[in-house]
């Protein structure tokens, strides 16, 4: 038990050092247009933090777990919307003018490195903490049936796609909801289109299978 208490303590304070120090070094070093990735970096780690302490607030009848689990809920979609910003890659320009092959400049291929090490670190840790922070709030609610886990990893999930479309295309930060919920909800249901709708569905089975993979790898070490 001492090991594994362990283990984890080292698991957490590493992620956090590693996110502290990298946060840093993207503020020192992107800079405009790739500028906001520290912030999005550190928005994306914010849920892996909440999902630490959720473990020993971890009681159905504690206000303050549900509240945690409801910020933590709010705040996801901000790990896995980091893989929406590698569509910015595109301003590089990294294809040559006169046969489409990809240049080779090392300026590139750092931003490159760079922005994929943001969004893997993100989209994967945000992942495993989705896999973990599912399992404790289904044993918290039915303890005799830990399958609704994976109902609630597909909530959310589903939550997160939605959180990522508002994020991306409406440009609208989950504070709102808390401020001015009516205004909110009236521009979301404004804007959900097939289209929205398509989009919800492919990030959601995107999450899933990351989720899925991750899951693989624990099974695989363990």
């Amino acid at each position: 038990m001492i090991t594994i208490q362990t283990t984890r303590f080292s698991y957490r304070w590493q992620l956090r050092g590693f996110f502290f120090l990298w946060i840093i070094f993207l503020k020192l070093v992107m800079k405009a247009p790739y500028n906001f990735m520290a912030f999005n970096t550190f928005l994306g780690y914010i849920p892996i933090e909440i999902s630490f302490h959720l473990p020993r607030l971890a009681d159905r009848r504690s206000l303050l777990f549900w509240l945690t689990s409801l910020i933590w809920l709010l705040f996801y979609p901000n790990a896995p919307y980091v893989l929406t910003d590698l569509f910015h890659l595109s301003w590089l320009h990294p294809h040559t003018n006169v046969s489409g092959i990809l240049k080779s400049t090392p300026s590139i291929w750092l931003i490159f490195a760079i922005m994929i090490i943001s969004a893997f670190c993100c989209v994967l840790i945000g992942s495993l903490e989705l896999l973990n922070t599912s399992g404790l709030i289904a044993k918290v609610l039915a303890p005799h049936y830990p399958q609704l886990r994976y109902l609630l990893m597909v909530i959310f999930a589903t939550c997160s796609s939605i959180g990522i479309y508002i994020g991306r295309f409406l440009r609208l930060h989950s504070i709102y909801m808390l401020i001015t919920p009516s205004w909110f909800w009236r521009q979301i249901l404004s804007v959900m289109t097939w289209n929205a709708c398509q989009f919800i569905i492919i990030l959601t089975v995107l999450q899933l299978i990351i989720c899925w993979f991750v899951h693989l790898l624990l099974v695989l070490r363990n």
